[in-house]
């Protein structure tokens, strides 16, 4: 008995090696980072910096904290909340938008001994439709991996997002980022594509990024943290 058991273990095992996998991976988008050198000395004088998140197109109030739409709600009060995380003290960014409009000023070096506020972290723009499209899937067999072209283009969501740092004191742009994220990250299972209507050539994610709330959320943190990498790279 338990020799056949552990045949059929044996034969369970050797199955699925052998079965191997079929996965769609998307080719990466390189992100696009620039800082200059002061950011550089600010970050060695100033390890906890005050920062305020300056959203675009914002309503935002002290009383309030209404922005263009829930999805951005969410991503935005991610963005917060990583940058606690990462030790940076964040500023109320509705009441720092109301000292904005009371000075009725772009210059923000005007306004920081008012706002107590060393950085402000603009988000220039989130596209959370950003197209990705490859013919190619990978297949998986006794360990190696190898692509096979196909007649079928595989269509999927991804996300881009912008942002600028400003130096407050100087009122200076001292970095700016483009972060892309394709779908799938290890690899997007071909059980997870459906046809697209009318054809038969072309098939797409079931799902994206954006239809769910909690990967929204996990790919704000996510990208959170590679800036704040950037931060202390630069």
């Amino acid at each position: 008995m338990k020799h056949n058991l552990a045949l059929l273990l044996i034969i369970i095992v050797f199955a699925s090696c052998s079965t191997g996998s079929k996965v769609v991976k998307y080719p990466t988008r390189p992100d696009d980072v620039f800082a200059n050198a002061n950011l550089k000395l600010f970050f060695k004088a100033t390890p906890s910096p005050a920062i305020v998140l300056k959203v675009p197109n914002s309503t935002d109030k002290a009383t309030s904290n209404s922005v263009n739409n829930a999805d951005n709600a969410l991503l935005y009060n991610a963005i917060e909340k990583e940058l606690l995380k990462e030790g940076f003290s964040v500023r109320d960014r509705g009441l720092f938008n109301e000292l904005i409009q009371k000075t009725n000023s772009d210059d923000y070096s005007k306004i920081r001994d008012l706002t107590n506020t060393d950085l402000i972290l603009e988000v220039v723009n989130i596209d959370l439709n950003v197209k990705y499209t490859t013919n190619q899937i990978t297949e998986t067999s006794k360990g190696k991996e190898h692509e096979v072209v196909q007649a079928i283009e595989y269509k999927g969501t991804g996300v881009s997002i912008q942002f600028k740092l400003i130096l407050v004191k100087t009122n200076e742009i001292a970095g700016t980022y483009n972060f892309n994220y394709k779908p799938c990250p290890d690899g997007c299972e071909l059980v997870n594509f459906k046809t697209v209507a009318r054809r038969s050539t072309e098939v797409e994610l079931k799902e994206s990024i954006s239809s769910k709330s909690d990967e929204l959320e996990e790919f704000m943190n996510r990208c959170t943290k590679d800036l704040v990498k950037s931060f202390k790279n630069s």
